[in-house]
């Protein structure tokens, strides 16, 4: 038997932890001493330990751990319970990873404030094209690249190559949003395809016309989203140095889709309508 420093240290929690786990009844040593109050412990108890530290990890109250231990939850049921916090808790770093890169972006966008590289901007005509997508209103904006990652892999699996161009991504909206955001994506086609295809979300893939640009600003994003901002920021100073406005949803079309683990290798090309603003207008008329 351990007494209870010592079997602090082989179940790797601290002793203050221990004492009060045997004060609730939660967890009591194997034998304590009627005379010295010594707790003692077992080695065999380190399962009902553990499985009291994991439901610790799930974020349940000890009121709630003190039920399940009384009802003797499974390992199967708490194996499972555990994969589930095990997912919650990745997705939650994901999110905050991609925080950290956005604010990155955002700070580093302060420090080059007014070193434009407006050379970066090219204006093109943007023929009518075939489109092979779907659109949703999305709860938050970061749910487009799981289904960008979907859609680069069931979509071509499913359908002919030879009929695939470019995955495309358009907001709908006004105004820039991260919530409920108005989103269409899917690929450019090269011609039209009569069968529909489901992504895992219900999201149904079929084929529309995008209609012609006459003036699109385009400007090249490499990497992940969070370079979009030096991008937009870029090609809205030369929109407003030449004499252009907006009118309508950029396209991006991803030139190099995003790939899990590769999101750097990214490369984006932001495809944004314009026309001469009416100042201009009036000065070259």
């Amino acid at each position: 038997m351990f007494k209870i420093g010592e079997f602090s240290r082989v179940a790797q929690i601290a002793t203050s932890q221990l004492r009060y786990y045997d004060r609730i009844g939660l967890f009591q040593p194997g034998y304590t001493d009627e005379f010295t109050g010594y707790r003692y412990y077992q080695a065999a108890q380190l399962p009902d330990l553990n499985r009291i530290l994991a439901m610790k990890e799930l974020g349940l109250s000890l009121e709630q751990i003190q039920e399940l231990v009384q009802e003797d939850v499974s390992a199967e049921a708490l194996r499972g319970m555990l994969a589930l916090k095990k997912a919650q808790v990745r997705e939650e770093l994901h999110n905050q990873i991609t925080r950290l890169h956005h604010i990155e972006a955002r700070l580093q966008q302060v420090e080059q404030a007014g070193d434009t590289n407006q050379a970066d901007v090219v204006l093109k005509e943007l023929p009518s094209r075939l489109f092979y997508g779907f659109r949703a209103t999305l709860p938050d904006l970061r749910q487009v690249r799981g289904h960008l990652f979907e859609s680069h892999n069931l979509i071509p699996s499913r359908i002919s190559k030879k009929k695939l161009s470019y995955l495309t991504v358009m907001q709908h909206q006004d105004s820039f949003t991260m919530k409920d955001a108005d989103v269409e994506l899917g690929f450019l086609i090269n011609e039209q395809i009569n069968d529909s295809l489901q992504l895992s979300s219900g999201h149904e893939f079929t084929t529309r016309t995008l209609p012609s640009v006459e003036m699109a600003a385009c400007i090249v994003r490499v990497g992940g989203p969070d370079q979009s901002y030096g991008c937009y920021a870029n090609a809205g100073h030369w929109i407003e140095a030449n004499g252009y406005q907006i009118i309508g949803p950029a396209y991006e079309v991803f030139l190099v889709p995003p790939r899990p683990k590769r999101i750097s290798e990214t490369v984006c090309e932001i495809q944004i309508p314009v026309v001469l603003s009416q100042r201009r207008s009036l000065v070259l008329d």
